[in-house]
């Protein structure tokens, strides 16, 4: 017959190895999302720099699971909209691409840094899936 402190054992091990290989599979699917995240952080500066108009995107990194953007905006140049209007656009884009919205579902991120031609930071904003489920309701 087994005795109830050998019954709690075994299921005590069982536990401690179901979290184990839980949270082994987490951290393998953040370092997969890493990789990803650097890859197509690569590609992206590799097409820089991008000119929009008053908008230049300078500089695209990765850190962990999140893609960094860096744009420059020009305020004075001629046709540039507020810079709260160009903020909300530029969410809206990157939650409707196909390609972007795809990075946000499988648990990528974008940040996006906006200065102005002085260098002062504008804008930093951090899109999730959650974020653009938000926008949508």
């Amino acid at each position: 017959m087994i005795t109830s402190s050998v019954k709690t054992s075994v299921l005590l091990a069982i536990l401690v190895a179901l979290l184990t290989g839980c949270s082994s599979a987490e951290r393998e699917k953040q370092r997969h999302l890493a990789m990803v995240a650097e890859n197509r952080a690569s590609f992206l500066a590799s097409e820089l720099p991008i000119e929009a108009g008053p908008l230049s995107i300078l500089r695209a990194t990765a850190k962990q699971t999140t893609i960094e953007i860096m744009m420059v905006y020009n305020q004075e140049a001629k046709g540039a909209k507020p810079i709260a209007q160009v903020l909300k656009t530029s969410i809206r884009t990157y939650c409707d691409n196909p390609e972007t919205k795809e990075n946000l579902d499988v648990g990528l991120s974008y940040r996006i840094k906006i200065r102005n031609s002085r260098g002062q930071l504008m804008a930093d904003e951090h899109i999730t899936s959650q974020r653009c489920s938000q926008l949508n309701q």
